[in-house]
C-alpha cells in the first residue's frame, strides 16, 4: 500500500496505534564493537514469561545506539560483530504473537559509525573541525549530508521489509543537532538568506536566522525518513525524540505521529512536570519515558534499579496529564531481562492501570495557562538549537512549580495555542517572556479588556507590556538582590529589577533594602496592579520565575500566592494542601477528575541521595468545587477514604490522605 506524502494525517482513526496506548517498555543496548554475546541468553520462551508479567501496551526495542553499529544482521549498514543470534528476530515474532506493536529504537543524526566511515557526512564546527570531536554528542552528522537518504533510509525501510516492525523511536536528533558549518550548510543558508557570512556565536545578529536554518534542516531530515516510513507502511508510527517538546517549542510541520521523550535519570519527576504539561496541549499522542535506572555518581556510571516507588511517582506525573508512560531498562548485553527488574516494572504497570479509565481519553480543564514562547526560549539558549540543557526555560519553569505548589492546575501553552485558547482560562501568566509577538500581545490586551487576568512578570514588562501593566520605565535595570514583602516576613529575589513608574497602575508592593517590612521599606514599585477594561493585570518588574526556579524558597511561593489572590481568578476548584500535592484537573464526558499527585519523598534528597524510597501520604486535603449538585463524588481507585457534602453551588470534598496519586471523581 503507498500513500501520498502530502495526506499525513497523525490523528488518522485506524492507523494510529499510539493514540490507544497507555503503558509500555522500552529497552535499548547501543550495541558497539566491543560487543562479544549479543542475544546469545534471549529466548522466545524467556522474553513471552518476561513480557507477560507486565502486558504491555507497546515495546521498544534496540537496533542501532549512538555508536552506530547495529543489532541485527543488517546488509545496508555496519553490524556490530558480536552478534550470536538476532534478539529482533525473536522480539517481532514474540511480540506479535502476544498483540504487542513492536518499535525500534534508532540512533539518527548522532551515529559515529557512519562518521568513521563518511567524515565528510559530519557536522562542521565554526573553527573548521568536525563537532564530533568534543563535547556530549561525539558522532553528528550534517542533515544536508546524504546520512538521512544513503544510510538512515535504506536501514529503516530494511527494518520494515525484514521485521515488519510498527514504529520507530528515532533518539539523539533534536537535542544532538548543532550548527554546521560545511560549505553544503554555508551555500544554503547564503542562497535562502543573503546573508554571506554565517555566525559563529549568539552574540552576532544574525544568529536567530541561522539557528532557524538549522531547526528548518532538521526538520527537512526527519520529513524525508517519515514519508519514506509512510509510505512503505502506513501503519508504522514515527517518533523523534524530543522532538516538538519543551526544548523544541517550534509549530509542528514535519510528519510524526507522536511526541516522546525520556526524562533525565534523576531528579526525573523536575523533568516530567512541565513537559507533560506542554505536551499535552500540542494536538498529538504523546508519551513520557522513566529511565529505570539512575546514578547518583558522575560520568553516568555505577547504574542501579530505581525503586517502586519512585518509578510510580514518575508516571503519577506522566499519566495524570493523560499521556502514556513507558519504562526504559537496559537488557544485559546477552539479551537477558533481569527478572527482579520486570517484577519491579509490573508493580509499576499495576499502579497505572488501576488509574486507566480516569487518565487515558482525558482533556484538560483550563485554569492557568503559562506561556512557554519559542520566540524567547530561541533567544535565551545560548547556540542549543532545539535541546534544553540551557536556560531558555527556566522561567517558565519556575512559573509553573511556583503556581501548582499554590495549588493550581496549570497547562503550558505555545503562543500559537495561547492565542487560540486564552479565553478558555482564568489566569493567563507570561513569565519573563521576551520577543512575545505582537499577535500575542494583541491577544492579551483583548482578552484583559473583556475581562479576563495576566499575571506578568519580567525586567522586560515595562518596555514589552507598558501599557498592559500600566507603566513606563524609569531608568535601566538594577542588578543585586533585592527583597519582597510576605506579610511580616520577606523572601530574597535574584536581580535585575526594573524601576518603574506608575501610567495608570497602582503599587501592589514596594522594593525592600533589607528583610524587616517596615523599617527597611522604599517607595520603589517592584508589583503593580493595573484594572483593563472588565481585566486585571499585576506585574512583577524582576525575574521572580526565574529566581524560584533555581531556589524553590517557600516564602517566595507564598508571595506568588498573594499575587493570585489580588487577580481573585474564579477558580473551578481550590485546593486546600501542602505544597507538595499537585492538583491536575481533568475531565470526561460527564464526569470532572482532580488527580493529586504527591512529589514527596520520605528520605531527604540531596546531590548523593536521588533515590525516592517512599512517599509519604498527604493528609488531610481539602477540595473545593464550584459544580451543579453531583450524582456521585468517589476516590480512585481506592473506592474510599472521603467524605463531601454540596450547598449552593459548592461542593466540599475532603480527602483522609492521598498516596503517590489518588483521583477526586464527580460524576
Amino acid at each position: 500500500m503507498r500513500r501520498n506524502p502530502t495526506s499525513w494525517n497523525a490523528n488518522a482513526p485506524g492507523r494510529n496505534w499510539h493514540l490507544r496506548a497507555y503503558f509500555g517498555l522500552h529497552y535499548d543496548l547501543h550495541a558497539g564493537v566491543q560487543d562479544t554475546e549479543l542475544g546469545a541468553a534471549l529466548t522466545p520462551e524467556h522474553l513471552r514469561e518476561e513480557l507477560a508479567k507486565i502486558a504491555p501496551d507497546w515495546v521498544q526495542c534496540d537496533c542501532k545506539g549512538h555508536a552506530g553499529y547495529t543489532s541485527w544482521p543488517t546488509e545496508v549498514g555496519t553490524p556490530s560483530p558480536g552478534i550470536v543470534k538476532d534478539a529482533l528476530r525473536i522480539h517481532r515474532d514474540v511480540t506479535r504473537e502476544m498483540g504487542i506493536p513492536l518499535v525500534m529504537h534508532y540512533s539518527g543524526v548522532w551515529d559515529n559509525r557512519a562518521l568513521e566511515l563518511h567524515p565528510d557526512w559530519a557536522c562542521v564546527g565554526p573553527d573548521g573541525g568536525s563537532t564530533g570531536k568534543e563535547g556530549f554528542v561525539t558522532g553528528g552528522t550534517c542533515n544536508l549530508s546524504p546520512y538521512t537518504r544513503e544510510l538512515m533510509i535504506p536501514q529503516l525501510l530494511e527494518l520494515i521489509d525484514k521485521y515488519d516492525v510498527d514504529g520507530f523511536w528515532v533518539d539523539g536528533e533534536n537535542w544532538a543537532t548543532k550548527s554546521c558549518y560545511c560549505a553544503r550548510c554555508t551555500t544554503a543558508f547564503t542562497a535562502e538568506t543573503g546573508i554571506a557570512d554565517a555566525p559563529k556565536s549568539p552574540d552576532d545578529a544574525n544568529w536567530p536566522t541561522w539557528a532557524a536554518f538549522h531547526r528548518r534542516l532538521f526538520a527537512d531530515h526527519v520529513r524525508q525518513y517519515a514519508d519514506a516510513v509512510h509510505a512503505r507502511k502506513p501503519e508504522c508510527m514515527v517518533c523523534s525524540n524530543w522532538m516538538y517538546t519543551v526544548g523544541h517549542p517550534s509549530p509542528i510541520a514535519a510528519p510524526i505521529d507522536y511526541q516522546s521523550g525520556d526524562f533525565s535519570w534523576k531528579w526525573s519527576i523536575y523533568d516530567a512536570i512541565p513537559e507533560a504539561r506542554f505536551m499535552d496541549g500540542r494536538g498529538l499522542s504523546w508519551d513520557l519515558m522513566a529511565w529505570g535506572f539512575t546514578t547518583a555518581e558522575d560520568n553516568m556510571n555505577g547504574w542501579t534499579f530505581k525503586p517502586k516507588a519512585m518509578l510510580c511517582q514518575e508516571a503519577a506525573c506522566v499519566i495524570a496529564l493523560g499521556g502514556a508512560f513507558l519504562v526504559y531498562n537496559q537488557p544485559q548485553r546477552n539479551g537477558h531481562l533481569t527478572g527482579w527488574h520486570q517484577d519491579i516494572m509490573a508493580d509499576v504497570a499495576r499502579f497505572a492501570r488501576a488509574r486507566q479509565p480516569w487518565c487515558q481519553d482525558t482533556d484538560s480543564v483550563p485554569q492557568v495557562a503559562v506561556l512557554h514562547a519559542a520566540s524567547h526560549y530561541y533567544r535565551h539558549n545560548g547556540d542549543l538549537l532545539m535541546a534544553k540543557w540551557g536556560n531558555g526555560h527556566a522561567a517558565m519553569t519556575g512559573a509553573l512549580h511556583a503556581l501548582l505548589e499554590n495549588g493550581c492546575s496549570v497547562d503550558i501553552l505555545d503562543e500559537a495555542t495561547l492565542v487560540e485558547r486564552m479565553a478558555e482560562y482564568k489566569v493567563v501568566v507570561i513569565p519573563e517572556q521576551t520577543n512575545v509577538p505582537e499577535p500575542v500581545r494583541a491577544a492579551l490586551a483583548a482578552y484583559v479588556e473583556a475581562g479576563g487576568k495576566v499575571l506578568l512578570s519580567g525586567v522586560n514588562v515595562a518596555e514589552d507590556f507598558a501599557t498592559l501593566a500600566g507603566v513606563a520605565s524609569a531608568g535601566d535595570p538594577v542588578d543585586g538582590h533585592f527583597f519582597l514583602p510576605v506579610g511580616r516576613e520577606a523572601t530574597t529575589v535574584a536581580g535585575p529589577r526594573r524601576p518603574v513608574t506608575l501610567d495608570g497602575a497602582e503599587t501592589l508592593l514596594t522594593v525592600m533594602k533589607g528583610q524587616e517590612p517596615g523599617f527597611n521599606d522604599t517607595d520603589a514599585p517592584i508589583v503593580t496592579w493595573h484594572a483593563v477594561g472588565n481585566g486585571q493585570v499585576v506585574a512583577v518588574h524582576g525575574n521572580l520565575f526565574t529566581n524560584f526556579a533555581g531556589t524553590h524558597y517557600p516564602r517566595t511561593r507564598a508571595l506568588v500566592g498573594t499575587l493570585l489572590d489580588a487577580l481573585n481568578p474564579d477558580f473551578t476548584v481550590t485546593l486546600d494542601a501542602p505544597a507538595r500535592l499537585h492538583l491536575v484537573l481533568r475531565r470526561q464526558p460527564g464526569r470532572l477528575i482532580a488527580h493529586l499527585v504527591n512529589t514527596g519523598a520520605s528520605h531527604p534528597l540531596s546531590p548523593t541521595q536521588v533515590m525516592v524510597e517512599d512517599v509519604p501520604p498527604v493528609a488531610p486535603v481539602t477540595l473545593r468545587v464550584k459544580c451543579d449538585a453531583p450524582k456521585a463524588v468517589y476516590l480512585a481507585p481506592s473506592m474510599e477514604g472521603l467524605g463531601w457534602e454540596w450547598k449552593d453551588g459548592l461542593l466540599t470534598v475532603k480527602v483522609a490522605s492521598v498516596g503517590i496519586m489518588d483521583s477526586v471523581v464527580i460524576e
